[in-house]
């Protein structure tokens, strides 16, 4: 399963990546406001949004009754400086595990041709309720 979430974030790194280099004279003066979350897998989310500086990993969660989800105090925020280490990071990981680095997300697997299997899937859907 965790190929699955880094196969995702790797498919989304360049968005993300290039939310976080918008000029920030564009997004402090609202001209291009930023509302960026990405789901990786599971209940874990990357986000870039305008007024904090930084990429946001959190795992969020769905409360009861309700149909909108909430994140946790599980996470990590990376300031700007931290994202770019974290790139380089990326890249040795991607050269010491070669099949991390060739994974794909679930969603392009065998099981998830047909629209019931597809949904039944804990990893691209960890909110359903059953």
């Amino acid at each position: 399963m965790l190929n699955c979430s880094w196969a995702q974030f790797r498919l989304g790194f360049s968005e993300i990546d290039s939310q976080v280099k918008l000029p920030l004279k564009d997004v402090r003066d609202g001209d291009q406001p930023v509302n960026n979350r990405q789901h990786i897998g599971r209940g874990f989310y990357v986000s870039v949004t305008t007024g904090f500086k930084c990429v946001d990993f959190r795992k969020f969660y769905m409360p009861y009754g309700q149909t909108e989800i909430r994140s946790t105090r599980k996470g990590i925020a990376l300031r700007l400086a931290e994202w770019d280490q974290m790139k380089k990071v990326m890249e040795l990981i991607d050269g010491a595990y070669p099949t991390l680095a060739n994974a794909l997300p679930c969603y392009l697997a065998y099981d998830h041709q047909n629209q019931l299997a597809a949904l039944d899937c804990r990893e691209c859907h960890p909110f359903t309720i059953e």
